[in-house]
């Protein structure tokens, strides 16, 4: 009976043993579906992926397709989350940047804690910053590899208390200070010494040496002046013209908890 017990441990340890691979296979991070790196580079970024999200208790993900057929890329994107069972723990918690390749449209969406550490303006900063000039100049490697760092790095400040967003930008809240500045600066001293020179050049006109007039009569035809007619004549129109700018754009979107940016690279 014992040896049937150790038997029956040592059959179910095997099992467990051999299930491992799988198990780690299926928790990858990085899909790279239209050949975009390389396999070291897939296999460097996924388990820099992997520690970030055992780490901080959230995954970020990257899922590329060659092609992601019909629909808006964020719904796609959402889709793709939601099928390959993303998110760490019950929450579902992470962020993915999904790309289709085919017309290089992208959507970084965030979801649960996810969604915390990446605010909208965390979205932008990231994509607009680091992201996006990578992946227009084809650097898949580079723009991945970007987009990991700056998530652990919100992931950290969230983690903190502090989440990344407009308060906790260092580089907007100095762009906001510099300008406060040059507006104080235009009210204080600009704004005046344009009124005090205004001031000055009124008076230098009213002060210039009048000349007398002789003959002021002489300009008056005699009998009077007397108004024998009028017209109106048209002389010009003026037509203005606004070009309407049709490239792609980007934007936010929402839906069934989830947040994200979406438009093309």
């Amino acid at each position: 009976m014992k040896r049937t017990i150790v038997l029956l441990i040592a059959m179910l340890s095997l099992c467990l043993m051999m299930a491992a691979p799988a198990f780690a296979a299926a928790s990858d991070l990085v899909t790279d579906e239209a050949g975009v790196l390389t396999e070291a580079q897939c296999r460097e970024l996924n388990d820099m992926a992997l520690e970030i999200a055992g780490k901080y208790k959230c995954e970020v993900i990257v899922f590329v397709v060659r092609d992601m057929g019909r629909g808006e890329v964020f719904d796609n994107a959402r889709q793709a989350y939601l099928d390959n069972g993303y998110g760490y723990g019950a929450g579902k918690d992470g962020m993915m940047l999904f790309m289709s390749m085919a017309d290089r449209d992208y959507s970084l969406i965030s979801y649960g804690y996810g969604s915390e550490a990446l605010t909208e303006h965390g979205k932008d900063v990231m994509l607009d910053n680091y992201v996006l000039p990578l992946l227009k100049n084809n650097d898949f490697y580079g723009a991945f590899l970007a987009y990991l760092n700056k998530a652990e790095e919100f992931l950290k400040m969230a983690e903190a208390g502090a989440p990344f967003d407009f308060d906790t930008d260092e580089e907007y809240l100095k762009s906001q200070a510099a300008a406060r500045a040059g507006v104080n600066f235009f009210v204080t001293f600009i704004i005046p010494v344009v009124i005090a020179l205004i001031v000055c050049l009124v008076f230098r006109r009213q002060m210039k040496t009048a000349r007398e007039q002789r003959a002021a009569a002489s300009y008056i035809p005699s009998g009077g002046f007397v108004l024998t007619g009028s017209s109106d004549t048209y002389m010009y129109s003026t037509e203005t013209r606004t070009t309407i700018n049709n490239s792609s754009s980007s934007g936010h979107s929402s839906g069934g908890g989830f947040s994200g940016r979406s438009g093309k690279f």
